[in-house]
């Protein structure tokens, strides 16, 4: 089973609420950073054009990708999440450092 990493952005406010609707799919680990970017809605009214968000990475297995993405899909609708953005992309080798083992899919 291939495994893939589910990357979302989304405005900071957003990332209580998100990280306990991930939990509640089932996710056990997850990492967050501050990017800043601009898209379709640019804030006009400050100097600088880039909005301060946070990505949330998640790597899992097909099947439970899949299920990670109708979560969202269904946070993003029930919480009037205003901007944001997620892909999913196949990951070809994941390696833990704490074991040094392959993850495959299975594992997630």
């Amino acid at each position: 089973m291939s495994m893939k990493r589910i990357s979302i952005i989304v405005p900071i406010e957003c990332l209580e609420k998100l990280e306990a609707c991930l939990r509640g799919a089932g996710v056990h680990g997850l990492t967050v950073s501050e990017v800043k970017g601009f898209g379709g809605h640019a804030n006009f009214f400050h100097r600088n054009l880039k909005v301060s968000n946070v990505r949330v990475d998640v790597y899992a297995g097909e099947k439970k990708a899949e299920a990670i993405v109708e979560t969202v899909v269904k946070f993003r609708s029930d919480n009037y999440t205003p901007s944001g953005i997620l892909a999913v992309e196949s990951v070809e080798h994941l390696v833990s450092l704490y074991s040094g083992e392959n993850i495959t899919g299975e594992d997630y």
